[in-house]
Order: structure tokens, then C-alpha cells, then sequence
């Protein structure tokens, strides 16, 4: 430990080691004085600042060094997963493609020009229908309706007293329609099976509103058309009286 001399005692005192000391005082008399070689000390202590700052300076770089590599460490790690999960979204849309393009190419080819209105609906079939009708008396209660279907189609139609003829006919979707009618109380009057052209007859004895339902096939889809016609009690067809109990054959 370096020592200097009191300047009004001229006792030995020890120097104080921090360089950021200035002064010093005596032990023995408590004069103070300034330490020896004040400027050396100054200048060493500017050092020492000065290579302090630059070390923290280089940690500082070291550091930002080391968070700029675990970014982009990390940039690359989400780079090469989100390259994955884009061939996975590729594949995937690839393969959606595939299986949906018979029907994109259905619904666009086959399938829109009906939607649009266009091709046999059966209209031409109930036409001629109509005109054999009219011979017997029979009278339109409306145009003959067309339209896209895909499921069941209803319609209400208002009768007067005698007899309503309901007719349905398909265009190509429509292999198998069926007719169902219902009066006002929701409860089915008259049915007619699944053929390519159904019919069914229904007679009344005071004017009602009446509903008819044209069903479809299960996975049918196309153009349709329906009329009903309003017929006098005579030209509906005659329905054979039930069959009374049989007599038992006299014995011989």
C-alpha cells in the first residue's frame, strides 16, 4: 500500500486506493491535503472509464448479435414450417380438386343449362295431356308450371265442386315422380306411384282448396312441370263398386 507524508505532521498516512479519491486526511492531526500525483491518477481513472465503456459496448454487440442469430434461427425455423404446411395445403387443394371436379363439371355442363331454364322439362308431354283432357271436358285451373327441382314441389289450386285432374312430368333428371294431394285439413285424398308421368283424380262436392305435392327421386335433380285440370264428375274415370260378401252356393 503506497503512503505519503502529513504535510503539517509529517506522519505517515496510507494513500487511498480508488482512483476517484482526490484528497486524503491525516490520521493523526486531520489535516487534509491532495493525494500525490493527482493528474497520473485522473488519467489512469479515464482509462479505466474508458475501457469499461468499451466493454460494455462489446457486450452490448455480442448480445445483439446473439438475439439477431436466434431470430433469424427462428425466421428459418418458420420459413421450412410454413414451406411444409404450403405443400401440405397444396396437396390437399390438389386432391379436393380431384374429387370435385366430376361434379364442378356436372353441375356447370349438365347441370346449368337446366337451372337456366333450359331443356325438356315434360311441359310438351302435359300439353298434349291437356289437349286429350279438353276433349272430355276438362279445363286448365293455370298454365302448366315448369321449374327446377330437387326435392318436392307443392302447390295450392282452389276447386269447385266435381273433380280435379293433377299431372306431373320430368324432363331427363327425373326418372321417378310421384303425386300426392291433400285437403284442407292436411290430410292426404289421392296418391298416384312413381312413374316418369304421374296422374291422379280426386272429386269434390263442395269448392275446397286442395294441395298437390310432386315428389322426386331420391338423387334427382332437373326440370319438371305440373297442371292441374278442373273436370266434370263424368269425365273422371269410374271406380268399380266394392264387391258385396259372397253368397254361399246352395248345397246339392
Amino acid at each position: 500500500m503506497a503512503t505519503a507524508r502529513c504535510a503539517e505532521c509529517h506522519a505517515s498516512m496510507p494513500v487511498p486506493p480508488e482512483l476517484e479519491a482526490t484528497t486524503m486526511r491525516c490520521p493523526y492531526c486531520g489535516a487534509s491535503q491532495a493525494v500525490p500525483e493527482l493528474e497520473a491518477r485522473r488519467r489512469l481513472l479515464l482509462e479505466h472509464q474508458r475501457e469499461a465503456r468499451l466493454a460494455e459496448q462489446a457486450r452490448a454487440a455480442e448480445e445483439r448479435e446473439r438475439r439477431r442469430e436466434a431470430r433469424e434461427q427462428h425466421e428459418r425455423h418458420e420459413d421450412r414450417r410454413l414451406a411444409r404446411r404450403g405443400r401440405w395445403g397444396m396437396r390437399l387443394m390438389t386432391l379436393v380438386a380431384v374429387l370435385a371436379a366430376p361434379s364442378i363439371i356436372a353441375v356447370t355442363v349438365f347441370d346449368l343449362p337446366a337451372r337456366l331454364g333450359f331443356g325438356a322439362s315434360g311441359a310438351d308431354r302435359l300439353g298434349q295431356l291437356q289437349q286429350q283432357h279438353a276433349a272430355a271436358g276438362c279445363a286448365a285451373l293455370g298454365a302448366i308450371h315448369e321449374q327446377y327441382a330437387t326435392g318436392s314441389v307443392s302447390r295450392l289450386i282452389a276447386v269447385e265442386p266435381g273433380c280435379v285432374r293433377v299431372l306431373a312430368a320430368g324432363g331427363d333428371g327425373h326418372r321417378g315422380l310421384s303425386l300426392r294431394l291433400f285437403d284442407g285439413a292436411g290430410t292426404e285424398v289421392a296418391r298416384a306411384a312413381g312413374t316418369t308421368d304421374p296422374q291422379l283424380v280426386h272429386c269434390v262436392t263442395a269448392a275446397t282448396t286442395l294441395r298437390y305435392e310432386v315428389g322426386v327421386g331420391p338423387a334427382s335433380k332437373g326440370r319438371l312441370s305440373h297442371l292441374a285440370l278442373a273436370c266434370p264428375a263424368e269425365a273422371a274415370p269410374s271406380r268399380p263398386a266394392p264387391a258385396g260378401p259372397r253368397r254361399a252356393a246352395p248345397k246339392r
